[in-house]
């Protein structure tokens, strides 16, 4: 169970080819429309508002409604042309659409290239709570076209760097590339962006390939991701996804730096502090309320991930715990 991943610096071509199939329908979002959309100008298509607040129930109702209205059957296509958010919501709408269709993913950011276009997890958010309702829906196709980073905000690529830090303390060859070129990947150099791409997603690939359900080894790739998605939840989504992932990663780290290996926890520090993200003032326990919400828990307890490489595993806490370790954490930085 794999996608086929095809991957080059422009394959503009390719995917005006795939839209103008007669069986498409295109979902995107208003900044991709804007800069990108005569690549599916011709092909039936749906436009969501940008960003985090479009991935609920009313436009994947609106997506669905608009796929049945251009006549799309079990034999189309849908393809997704965007970030994240495009490709979470895109890839439900597949996954559910007359019990399921096929799909293509066109990530058009960092973090959709490095991490959610691969693996198949789809999903919208049910009100402030993340990913609460989705599907495991694997996309036929991702086209990896490197061109379409060149013109993302700032914002948007520490997004996606936030992402490969994070893979960076899951996997040795990650993180061998990192070190010492972090700063390089910050300036957008080609080679390196080019390396992280591909072994972010040589890493996720074989990860997925030996965990599709995310009952086990797939769990390390939530690491950061509890308090990350509490953070982002507290703080309405003001910053990327990306942003908040570096600050789970560093509070997650800080809570557990007793069980992690000597000068981990120093190094995860240092690698976020230098994507210059600012943590915003937060109540502990609004995010420890947060954090009892999210899908991966169990038994009454908070799944956090320790940070281990290879090694990486899963830790449950308690409400209280959490509350602790975000007070302690906050008072730290």
């Amino acid at each position: 169970m794999d996608s086929k991943i095809i991957s080059g610096f422009d394959l503009s071509g390719k995917i005006t080819a795939l839209t103008k199939d007669k069986n498409s329908f295109v979902i995107s979002d208003s900044n991709v429309a804007i800069t990108y959309g005569s690549l599916f100008s011709d092909a039936a298509h749906y436009i969501i508002p940008a960003g985090e607040g479009s991935k609920n129930l009313e436009y994947y109702g609106k997506a669905a409604r608009a796929m049945l209205e251009a006549g799309c059957n079990r034999s189309s296509t849908v393809i997704a042309v965007g970030g994240g958010v495009v490709g979470d919501l895109a890839g439900f709408t597949a996954a559910t659409y007359m019990r399921g269709v096929r799909w293509i993913n066109v990530p058009t950011t960092l973090l959709a290239q490095v991490d959610s276009s691969v693996g198949g997890k789809t999903a919208v958010d049910l009100g402030d709570y993340k990913n609460i309702l989705g599907a495991f829906h694997m996309p036929a196709e991702v086209l990896i076209s490197t061109h379409f980073l060149y013109t993302l905000p700032e914002r948007e690529w520490i997004c996606g760097v936030g992402e490969i830090v994070k893979t960076a303390f899951l996997s040795k060859k990650v993180h061998s590339l990192l070190d010492g070129s972090l700063d390089n990947l910050l300036e957008r150099d080609d080679a390196v962006v080019s390396e992280c791409v591909k072994e972010c997603i040589a890493y996720k690939r074989e990860v997925v390939s030996r965990d599709f359900y995310e009952s086990g080894p797939r769990k390390a790739l939530n690491l950061g991701h509890t308090v990350g998605h509490a953070l982002e939840k507290v703080d309405n989504h003001k910053l990327s996804h990306g942003e908040y992932v570096l600050m789970g990663l560093r509070a997650e780290a800080f809570i557990l730096r007793d069980q992690l290996p000597s000068g981990r926890y120093e190094e995860i520090n240092a690698w976020a502090e230098r994507c210059r993200v600012t943590v915003p003032d937060f109540d502990p326990e609004s995010v420890a309320k947060a954090c009892m919400k999210d899908k991966k828990n169990g038994g009454g307890r908070i799944s956090v991930m320790l940070a281990d490489y290879e090694n990486t595993r899963e830790v449950r806490l308690t409400y209280e715990e959490m509350v602790r370790g975000l007070m302690l954490w906050k008072l730290s930085l």
